[in-house]
């Protein structure tokens, strides 16, 4: 685990948001063409620790753990 997770984590989210504002510029050889894409983050996911450690819960280890801010 990452001592300061928002360390960890936002120079990914820098990069994903500079690829969403400026595009990604990818080369077409079968049609011989420069295009931009534009990628979008839909969806997140992960296992039930992480998604725990992320969120700042206790997780499935606790005497009330769960992802329900019980």
């Amino acid at each position: 685990k990452p001592k300061n997770l928002e360390s960890f984590l936002f120079p990914g989210l820098y990069h994903i948001a500079a690829l969403q504002r400026e595009g990604l510029k990818i080369w077409d050889a079968a049609e011989e063409r420069l295009f931009t894409s534009f990628p979008v983050v839909i969806f997140v996911t992960a296992d039930s620790p992480a998604m725990a450690y992320l969120n700042g819960l206790v997780g499935h280890h606790g005497a009330q753990g769960c992802r329900l801010y019980c």
